[in-house]
């Protein structure tokens, strides 16, 4: 590797390299090299892992923090290391033809299939990972880790401060594009007074959402469709919410969405975009070949200045912009520790390979969000009244940037 490791390594007969202490990168089959060599690169080394050919105990990101550091030494280092491994796999008879990809992995998979195959994984295993709130987006960490917020207080907090910026009032309906399992409709019915609908294409998410506005006795105020967001024909809307569904959407599908965005909202009506993107120093590492083999075979990321663009063009008007990336570190960090805590009862639920390409899914994503690679914006729209009939409107109660002194400082507990 070419420096000093601070993880161990023990392969299958027991040999180990490395540090003593803390975290272990366990070789349990020659296959898992063999995957590597035939393979390499994130995909071999992710195809091991998911797997069981390789595990890593201990610290999981902090071993692929190194690892990916790792990565980045000169060529001629990574040729001589290579050449090394190529003479160590005769040696040791672990080289061979290449092994049968992990049945986890898939290819091609576009529109509604990409969806299922995302979300349909089973609502008892997102409740282990997402907690009680059941929202699978970036939460919102006001005051950072002295506060003492855990990941359902940040949760509540993204979904008021969502509420905030739509201006939300009672007896105004909102649409929520994406809605997976109701929790935004939910919150603002219960604590704004308003009347909604949702859409989603995962039919779990469609069943569970309705049974918790049933149980909330809410059903006659909101409902979920299973349904294409193109379908929506019963609006427009006062308040129009997508959160993080655009990177789900191809090219010509962010086009499709900034113009349903503005056909759906009533003149004067906001719109709010919660949308994952990729930063300038991802551009050259997106996609992910991991992400799109296994957990988004559909991901795709774009610019926040092009998705303001295209909202522009469908008669949009952006009122405000706010990078809020810092927070999805200690939202992933949360998912990635629930999902440790509880790895044994999520595999009774969704088998060993899904609960692999989960833990290496959100160790991948927190460390492309702490590197700066792909980052989370709100970006807030109106919908103009026609010429003449200007409205000035004042800001919706709490609707304010957080103090400086608010920033995130670190992982809060989860």
């Amino acid at each position: 590797m070419g420096a000093p490791l601070e993880f161990g390594i023990r392969a299958w007969d027991g040999s180990t390299a490395g540090s003593d202490t803390g975290s272990t990168l366990v070789l349990r089959h020659p296959r898992a090299v063999r995957r590597m060599l035939w393979r390499p690169g994130q995909l071999g080394a992710a195809r091991a892992f998911v797997a069981g050919d390789c595990d890593i105990e201990g610290d999981l990101v902090g071993v692929m923090r190194q690892l990916g550091s790792m990565l980045g030494a000169s060529w001629l280092d990574l040729v001589g290391a290579g050449l090394a491994s190529l003479r160590t796999g005769l040696d040791r008879r672990i080289l061979g033809p290449p092994v049968a990809r992990p049945s986890a992995e898939v290819r091609g998979y576009r529109g509604p299939r990409a969806v299922r195959h995302h979300y349909d994984v089973g609502d008892e295993f997102y409740r282990l990972v997402l907690g009680p709130t059941m929202v699978y987006s970036c939460a919102y960490w006001p005051g950072g880790e002295q506060a003492g917020h855990g990941l359902a207080e940040a949760q509540r907090a993204k979904l008021d401060l969502v509420c905030r910026k739509l201006g939300l009032r009672p007896g105004m309906r909102l649409l929520d594009l994406g809605c997976g399992w109701g929790s935004l409709l939910l919150h603002a019915a219960q604590h704004y007074g308003v009347e909604g609908v949702g859409v989603t294409l995962a039919r779990n998410q469609a069943r569970l959402a309705s049974r918790r506005i049933e149980e909330a006795g809410l059903d006659n105020r909101v409902q979920v469709r299973l349904q294409d967001y193109r379908a929506v024909q019963d609006g427009p809307f006062d308040a129009v919410a997508s959160i993080e569904m655009t990177h789900h959407l191809s090219r010509s599908g962010h086009r499709e969405h900034a113009a349903a965005l503005a056909r759906l909202v009533v003149p004067g009506g906001r719109v709010l975009s919660h949308e994952l993107c990729v930063l300038p120093n991802g551009r050259k590492l997106m996609p992910s070949p991991f992400m799109l083999r296994y957990p988004h075979p559909d991901l795709r990321l774009e610019t926040v200045g092009r998705s303001a663009l295209l909202a522009e063009r469908s008669g949009l008007e952006l009122l405000d912009a706010e990078n809020i990336r810092e927070h999805f570190v200690p939202t992933v960090r949360c998912w990635l520790a629930n999902l440790e805590e509880n790895r044994e009862q999520a595999t009774a639920l969704a088998g060993y390979q899904t609960v692999a390409v989960w833990r290496l899914f959100f160790a991948v994503g927190l460390l492309s969000f702490e590197a700066g690679l792909t980052g989370v914006q709100h970006l807030v729209y109106l919908r103009p009244r026609p010429v003449g009939r200007h409205v000035l409107t004042a800001q919706p109660s709490g609707y304010r940037r957080p103090r400086a002194s608010e920033d995130p400082a670190g992982a809060p507990p989860c």
